[in-house]
């Protein structure tokens, strides 16, 4: 087990190293460096909260992330990483023991069902609102999760309450569609604590309220408000209606949850787990996580991070529970090595990716370098395709041509370097 999170962290440290500052990180990275003291953190929190979103977590870790040296945030992120993966693996199994085939099988389902894993894990501005903004509900989840299996005295104790209360407010707080699916496992949970020890603890009702306050928190914020106008999203009732059922319907694309679905089902039949009623409350959570995203649109590329999670921690249960006998060793020894075999395919796929992007994105680096010491500061550059999800761009938009230099990439980068514009053109022979 330890063998395998050294190896772990290594490999994902080499897929952040190449990975660049890309699209709102090149934005925000002159602002970043200019925060230095608390109250310039928090006025620009202030300010966001009341002009653009209530996702402040999220904001903050990424000015927070872009304040850094980009070598200092590969190790940071590659640490975060471990956190994300094993809060996972805590809420599955309640407390840490070495399984790992599950730890394995975690890394796996989350590189083959984010359909945008270099956002989601990667990306500086994407990373900071997906994958860490989660570590925090995950991290509050595990208390629940650990109280199912041990009735724990501590955590109904007054110091304890009002941390779990904050980290609940906190929680919340987080992601807009996961802050659904968290009132909705809170609720389920209190009803299981109610039927297996007789009475609903008071750090879950506290929990419940706390979670409820950090949701309209969220969802209330003047800046989405703000932003919902000034994105001109639909408020007709019908197109809602329309997008709830398009979002389930995404739940059920290979390159998403299919598999994640397909395996819960399997392993519900099949199996005799003894939490089969928990693993059902957090699959139907990871579609109303998806159902959630109805009001403001559809569910795409690195929003799925909520719907992952929470399935993989479904079928993780399933996984976990299955019986332990002399043949279910075999399988889990045949399946650690195809999930071995796997991830390399994975990582070698990634590893190229990125490698590609990152090269091509470094020529225009130094065509830009060139053309400002020659005075020019109106800049041709390669447009750039990332080859597939693993590279932070995949699915972002890239600099656009001539015709559409006003676009708000081309301007915004073309500040960021001190130049007049840029625009995107095959200034060099295509090989």
């Amino acid at each position: 087990m330890a063998i395998l999170i050294v190896v772990i962290a290594v490999l994902m440290f080499r897929l952040n190293r190449p990975t660049p500052w890309v699209v709102d990180d090149i934005l925000k990275g002159e602002g970043a460096k200019k925060l230095h003291t608390f109250q310039q953190y928090f006025e620009h929190i202030w300010g966001f909260y009341f002009s653009w979103g209530g996702r402040i977590w999220g904001e903050l870790f990424a000015y927070l992330f872009l304040s850094i040296p980009k070598r200092v945030f590969d190790i940071v992120n590659t640490i975060g990483y471990l956190a994300f993966t094993g809060l996972i693996y805590i809420n599955i199994t309640g407390k840490f023991k070495s399984s790992p085939s599950l730890f394995l099988l975690i890394n796996f389902l989350l590189f083959a069902c984010l359909p945008a894993f270099g956002q989601d894990i990667l990306w500086i501005s994407g990373t900071a609102n997906y994958m860490w903004a989660s570590i925090i509900p995950l991290l509050y989840l595990a208390f629940w999760r650990r109280y199912f299996d041990q009735e724990i005295k501590g955590l109904n104790r007054i110091p304890s309450l009002m941390l779990l209360f904050i980290l609940a407010v906190l929680s919340g707080w987080a992601n807009e569609n996961v802050s659904v699916s968290l009132i909705f496992l809170a609720i389920c949970y209190m009803v299981i604590y109610r039927n297996k020890y007789g009475s609903i603890p008071r750090f879950a009702t506290s929990g419940l309220i706390g979670l409820v306050i950090g949701t309209l928190l969220l969802w209330l914020a003047p800046g989405n408000f703000a932003r919902f106008a000034a994105e001109k999203h639909s408020k007709s009732i019908l197109h809602i209606v329309h997008n709830v059922f398009h979002n389930i319907s995404v739940l059920f694309d290979f390159n998403s949850t299919l598999l994640l679905i397909l395996l819960f089902a399997v392993l519900i039949i099949l199996g005799r787990s003894a939490k089969k009623s928990l693993s059902s409350v957090f699959m139907i959570s990871g579609v109303l996580s998806a159902v959630a995203m109805s009001v403001v649109g559809g569910i795409y590329t690195r929003t799925f991070l909520g719907c992952v999670v929470l399935m993989i921690i479904s079928v993780g249960m399933l996984y976990d529970d299955w019986n332990d006998t002399v043949n279910v060793r075999k399988c889990r020894a045949m399946l650690l090595v195809c999930l071995c075999l796997g991830m390399h395919i994975f990582y070698v796929t990634a590893r190229d990716g990125i490698n590609d992007y990152a090269n091509a994105w470094n020529q225009n680096l130094e065509i830009i370098r060139t053309e400002k010491e020659k005075g020019n500061l109106d800049v041709y550059v390669n447009p750039i395709t990332p080859k597939n999800k693993f590279c932070a761009t995949y699915g972002l938009d890239d600099i656009k041509p001539k015709e559409n230099n006003q676009h708000w990439l081309n301007t915004g980068v073309a500040h960021a370097f001190g130049l007049h514009t840029i625009q995107s053109v095959h200034v060099n022979p295509q090989k």
